[in-house]
């Protein structure tokens, strides 16, 4: 059993390798403006690179987000468009006033470059270990279909499987399974004989839990790979990866509500 801790990039999480290629794209294209729709991880990480870089940066994000996160993303002064919906209304708006002013719209399906970082991840784990699953929290399929696309370049083919949440669910990052980065994510799933597992609310603490015994502080949606493993019937002696995707440090409130009141056991 191994955990791959994209908890320890810049922003802790690993939407700092999908950022990072899309910054590069931008400066090498002449692209100053970048727009992007989020729950919260995405905007503080391209937000973050984009005030390093001095490029401006368009966030359109629900007004229901949790004021924790709002916060963390206003600290690298975008510019936050709050939309009256869900993730998908943001979206929308996203891609509307994108194509409306010339931004560079980087939401997933859009942007080649986030699968191209997400790539290095299953090359670090080609080079480090060889398993026979991969567990990647899922919602658009960026980080799977991008590691997968990595595994192969390494010449690893594990299967690969994806931790999906509901609507309204503790795992805020991935709540809903919105696969906007098709036909990659279907392809990825397809070729690697994978899987798609859906965890359930009372899973993502017990799971936050488990990984704060090992050291490891990780938000609710990047538990869910821990999470998924009771629904997984793993064959003897199985070599698995979760990716931990996120920090639960940059959320103490949040991370506070998942865990509830006093723990004994």
């Amino acid at each position: 059993m191994y955990g791959k801790l994209e908890l320890h990039n810049p922003t802790g999480s690993h939407k700092d390798r999908e950022s990072e290629e899309i910054v590069k794209y931008a400066l090498a294209n002449g692209h100053r403006t970048l727009a992007i729709a989020s729950t919260g991880n995405a905007a503080i990480s391209l937000a973050f690179y984009s005030y390093v870089y001095e490029l401006e940066c368009h966030v359109f994000i629900s007004r229901g987000i949790e004021p924790e996160r709002l916060a963390h993303i206003r600290a690298y002064h975008p510019i936050i468009s709050l939309t009256k919906g869900t993730y998908d209304r943001a979206i929308v708006e996203c891609q509307n006033q994108s194509e409306s002013h010339g931004y560079l719209n980087c939401n997933p399906g859009a942007r080649r470059e986030k699968m191209v970082g997400d790539s290095r991840i299953g090359n670090e784990l080609g080079r480090e270990v060889n398993v026979d699953y991969v567990v990647c929290p899922t919602n658009n399929g960026t980080l799977i279909a991008g590691i997968w696309a990595g595994l192969k370049q390494s010449g690893q083919s594990p299967i690969m499987v994806a931790a999906v949440a509901r609507e309204g669910v503790l795992a805020t990052s991935i709540a809903g399974f919105h696969r906007l980065e098709e036909p990659a994510l279907s392809q990825c799933l397809n070729e690697s004989d994978g899987q798609v597992v859906e965890v359930a609310d009372d899973e993502i603490p017990e799971a936050i839990r488990l990984l704060l015994k090992d050291g490891i502080v990780a938000e609710g949606a990047a538990a869910a790979s821990i999470a998924s493993l009771k629904h997984l019937r793993l064959p003897k002696n199985s070599r698995v990866c979760c990716i931990i995707t996120g920090n639960g440090l940059k959320f103490p409130l949040v991370m506070r509500e998942l865990l509830g009141g006093p723990h004994v056991g």
